[in-house]
């Protein structure tokens, strides 16, 4: 019994090894103990008979009680190696459960770190849409100051467009007068242009009677006759001027369109006003083709050239020369006049083709100037629908351009 709570003592304060070494130093010394105790009983049992085989048999159950005992403690350590086993399982187990969790610490430090940065960032973004929203505030009320001055403005611009439409209203009335008169002044212009050229033709026919029934030798009667006679040309030209503008501006313009042959007409032109330039000892040199043919009014296109070339002889200083082209340039028939005079200042050029317009430039022969050959000339060319325009560098001279199509 003192073994067993020997054994007790031992398992319950050493570990399974331990306790095993025990065991089979215990195994040893009871088989040696057993030996010598059957030697004994040997020797008992012949010697004392049947008082030790009794003891013999306690002993023997003695040993019965050890040897279970043994089995209990062997089966004990088996149960401790399994122990041992499971809990160095447990503990590779343990290790790797650590490895695993020390694994998603590390991961969860990094999604840390990461979910700390995105914070900082969505407060950044919250600072900038707190700063947006503020700007918005802002504009919506600028916006609402806007739209209240808009109402106003819009208000405001009601008004207008009714003070403008009652101008308008007003404009249109006025302009409709304005046409009334305008043509009752036609009316008037044509008649006393039309009774002024009566007696203005009387006046004519008088001075040439007169100048008929002078006595030679009177120089000073031919001279004021020649006045009178000149001062009733001009008015008789002025007169007639102003009839074509009013037939053109209320487009009573009769135009007889026909085939002619404009390379004619330039030529026939230029040698009308031969003994007009060569009184001012100005040439005139002609570059003409031949057989350039156009679709117009005969009569308006004499007085187109005619005009141009007079204009040209009458501003150009003496012992000048002038060029006169009739061309064909670009499937398009090209009349153009080229002077030295005194050229077009740019503000000239502005009302160059104006009724009544006085230009800076004077007849260089005191030759007289209504201001409406250019305006005539310009209503001719475009009812005949074509194009006129001028080139000039003031102080040296200018070129006049009139383009009409060729006939088909």
């Amino acid at each position: 019994m003192e073994l067993v709570e020997e054994l007790e003592a031992t398992f319950d304060n050493h570990d399974p090894e331990t306790i095993a070494s025990i065991l089979q130093h215990y195994r040893k010394k009871l088989s040696i103990d057993i030996e010598r105790l059957e030697k004994e009983s040997e020797l008992l049992d012949s010697q004392f008979g049947r008082a030790v085989e009794q003891e013999t048999l306690n002993l023997r159950r003695e040993i019965e009680h050890l040897k279970k005992t043994n089995e209990t403690v062997i089966s004990d350590n088996y149960l401790l190696e399994y122990k041992k086993k499971d809990l160095m399982l447990l503990a590779d187990n343990l290790e790797d459960a650590y490895e695993e969790i020390y694994q998603k610490n590390e991961e969860l430090r990094e999604q840390k770190k990461q979910i700390s940065e995105q914070a900082e960032k969505l407060s950044a973004a919250h600072q900038e849409i707190l700063k947006k929203n503020e700007e918005l505030e802002q504009q919506k009320e600028a916006m609402l100051d806007q739209t209240d001055y808009l109402h106003e403005a819009n208000e405001t611009i009601s008004k207008m467009h009714a003070e403008v439409q009652k101008q308008k209203d007003e404009i249109l009335k006025k302009n409709e007068e304005l046409i009334n008169l305008n043509n009752e002044k036609n009316t008037l212009i044509e008649i006393v242009a039309h009774d002024l050229k009566s007696p203005l033709n009387q006046i004519k026919g008088m001075i040439s009677i007169i100048k008929l029934t002078t006595t030679e030798g009177n120089d000073e009667m031919m001279k004021y006759l020649d006045t009178i006679e000149g001062s009733a040309n001009r008015l008789n030209e002025m007169i007639g001027k102003i009839l074509d503008i009013e037939a053109i501006e209320s487009q009573q313009l009769n135009l007889r369109l026909e085939n002619i042959d404009l390379s004619a007409i330039a030529r026939d032109t230029a040698e009308r006003f031969e003994v007009v330039a060569r009184e001012k000892n100005i040439k005139l040199t002609t570059d003409i083709d031949d057989n350039i043919t156009a679709y117009l009014d005969c009569d308006y296109t004499y007085q187109v050239y005619e005009n141009l070339i007079s204009n040209a002889v009458k501003f150009s200083p003496c012992d000048k020369k002038i060029i006169i082209r009739q061309k064909v340039v670009d499937d398009k028939a090209l009349f153009e006049i080229t002077d030295q005079g005194p050229g077009i200042s740019e503000e000239d050029m502005k009302k160059l083709f104006g009724k009544f317009q006085k230009l800076s430039a004077r007849p260089t022969g005191n030759e007289s100037s209504t201001g409406l050959g250019l305006s005539i000339v310009k209503k001719y060319v475009e009812a005949m629908s074509g194009k006129i325009w001028c080139k000039s560098i003031e102080g040296e001279g200018a070129t006049f351009f009139v383009e009409f199509d060729l006939a088909m």
